[in-house]
């Protein structure tokens, strides 16, 4: 998306100077995505490719908004896969859902890509540009609609540091992000445990907390927190975080930078 594209892994967990997803470390964006190697677009043998889920369905209170959808990458979409039409719409229900975002009078800009070797499913990505000081992402599985993951980018002008004391004792985020996965169900289910993951540093002064959770039924997903007024983030679905251990995985979302040890 000219300038912020490379995960949302695609960790897609993707970014530029001024993204969260994929910086004061290093933004991980949509383009950097488009620099691997491509696969055929199918899905390996070896996916399962999940049925529909709930997140089809229409969340309480939401109406479908006048928005227009632009395509802007060259790589086009199979006929296995959803339309930018209708995977636009998935991700407005969603950005409803977990931030009250209308999407009336604005314009999603899609962008398809094809399986990966890290990541061997066809994706959907979208972004909503509010104005200058925040945006919207997703990025969902193009062939079923499943969220990989979900991310919304504020700027300010504040600067901010690592917090070297709240890395030793985050547990405050933790607790807050294990209510947004539960909140959200962002793990299909009860949660069974949330633990700290890192603090990350990025360029638009919005430095994040984030918490691996995981589900009791295995499920594991990765949600952020704001440092700054502790307000959800985002986060990176199991549909996405499965494959972080692939050894040209994208470890984090679009707009995450690297993390702070």
């Amino acid at each position: 998306m000219k300038g912020k594209q490379t995960i949302l892994a695609a960790a897609a967990i993707i970014g530029t100077s001024t993204l969260l997803f994929q910086g004061m470390v290093q933004v991980v964006t949509a383009s950097s995505y488009n620099k691997t190697d491509m696969v055929p677009t199918s899905y390996a043998k070896s996916v399962a490719v999940p049925s529909s889920t709930t997140q089809h369905s229409l969340p309480p209170g939401y109406k479908k908004a006048n928005y227009t959808v632009t395509d802007v990458k060259d790589q086009k979409p199979t006929s296995k896969d959803l339309t930018k039409e209708a995977a636009a719409e998935i991700g407005a229900k969603a950005l409803w859902e977990m931030y009250a975002l209308s999407l009336e009078g604005t314009v999603v800009e899609m962008s398809y890509q094809q399986p990966r070797e890290d990541l061997p499913r066809a994706q959907w990505y979208g972004e909503v540009k509010i104005n200058d000081k925040l945006n919207y992402y997703f990025m969902i599985d193009a062939v079923t609609g499943e969220l990989f993951s979900i991310f919304r980018e504020r700027t300010f002008i504040e600067k901010a540091t690592y917090d070297e004391e709240l890395a030793k004792n985050p547990q405050e985020y933790v607790d807050l992000a294990k209510k947004a996965a539960e909140k959200f169900n962002i793990v299909h289910g009860p949660v069974k445990s949330a633990v700290y993951d890192f603090q990350s540093m990025v360029e638009n002064n919005d430095p994040l907390i984030s918490a691996e959770i995981t589900g009791e039924n295995g499920e594991i997903a990765i949600v952020y927190i704001a440092r700054k007024d502790k307000e959800f983030i985002g986060a990176t679905y199991h549909a996405k975080n499965k494959y972080k251990d692939h050894p040209n995985a994208k470890v984090f979302d679009p707009k995450i930078a690297e993390p702070q040890k």
